[in-house]
């Protein structure tokens, strides 16, 4: 069976909402890489170091053809996760204080989810062209997948550093997938999406320990994802106790106006499980899900410190907007 490209093109993205995304979009590898020079920067400044495996992977992520020498297109999908507030989900007032976990991590492990879907993707376009290679990635894989996402035309980076699509606002998860398919040929650049933010400045404002340093610049050295998530029991991390962020940290997300469009997914696997910790006892269900990557054995310590009065020159969740 003989598919002109273009319409391989259209039919693959046709495919992507098909198998549960919200948006998809395909861009030439040749187009302008947005962030590059930003990205090197923060490797440059130190500004990643908490993540080893970015900076062992670092040519990877600013030229994907290091990874795949003969790769023409890419193709980035885009899928809502937002399940609601944790206000909706509050313990009982007896149970006493929790803290929060960020709304990535309520349900299934994303990681798994969209990986599966994508392996499906990759099946119906290797039935379509046996020959080619075609390899899935998400956030585990040294691909840009924000900065791909904006070449593709399908959102913005917001102050924040969070990609922010007009229609899903910032509660998403992005994947996609490098083939050595043309799936563009001939065909214009897509339409970058403009920078919606102008003037607010609500995310750098109300960020618990001020990890955005500046417009578009975080320092994931202040990130509180980075010591309830990645390092959950470096002491360092007590530097920023008190935040009532257990895991992760949602409050730029929650500040951001381009969340009122945030509607809620329809992908049953992120329904909420797990919305806040409990300083005396940890869930016992987090295999499956994002919790497991800090460990079970880690939740009550990082309630606990999540709960203690605000550590010096942290903003209290009080003052939050």
């Amino acid at each position: 069976m003989t598919v002109a490209i273009n319409d391989l093109g259209q039919s693959l993205c046709t495919e992507a909402r098909a198998a549960g995304f919200d948006d998809v979009g395909v861009c030439s590898i040749d187009v302008d890489q947005p962030y590059r020079s930003e990205l090197a920067a923060a490797f440059d400044d130190g500004r990643l170091d908490p993540f080893p495996w970015m900076t062992r992977t670092r040519d990877q992520r600013l030229d994907p053809r290091v990874r795949m020498p003969k790769v023409k297109s890419v193709v980035v999908v885009v899928e809502g996760y937002f399940v609601g507030h944790h206000a909706d989900h509050a313990p009982p007032d007896e149970e006493g204080p929790h803290a929060k976990i960020a709304r990535y991590a309520w349900g299934q492990d994303y990681h798994h989810v969209m990986r599966r879907k994508l392996r499906r993707l990759r099946k119906w376009l290797l039935q379509r062209v046996p020959t080619a290679t075609v390899a899935p990635f998400n956030d585990v894989d040294a691909v840009t997948e924000r900065a791909w996402a904006v070449a593709c035309g399908l959102g913005f980076i917001g102050k924040s550093g969070m990609f922010i699509s007009r229609s899903l606002g910032t509660y998403t998860f992005l994947g996609g997938l490098l083939t050595d398919i043309d799936l563009v040929q001939g065909a214009p650049a897509p339409i970058r999406i403009a920078d919606g933010c102008g003037q607010c400045t609500r995310c750098i404002d109300a960020c618990p320990p001020g990890a955005i340093v500046a417009p578009h610049v975080v320092d994931a050295r202040r990130c509180l994802t980075t010591w309830s998530v990645e390092s959950p029991t470096d002491p360092a991390g007590d530097a920023f106790a008190g935040s009532g962020w257990g895991v992760g940290c949602d409050v730029c997300q929650e500040v951001c106006p381009w969340n009122k469009f945030a509607t809620p997914t329809s992908e049953p696997r992120y329904a909420a499980r797990h919305t806040h910790l409990s300083p005396l006892q940890a869930p016992q269900d987090v295999a499956g899900t994002p919790l497991a990557r800090p460990g079970r054995d880690n939740l009550v310590h990082l309630a606990r410190r999540a709960l203690q009065p605000p550590a010096a020159g942290l903003r209290s969740p009080a003052s939050k907007t």
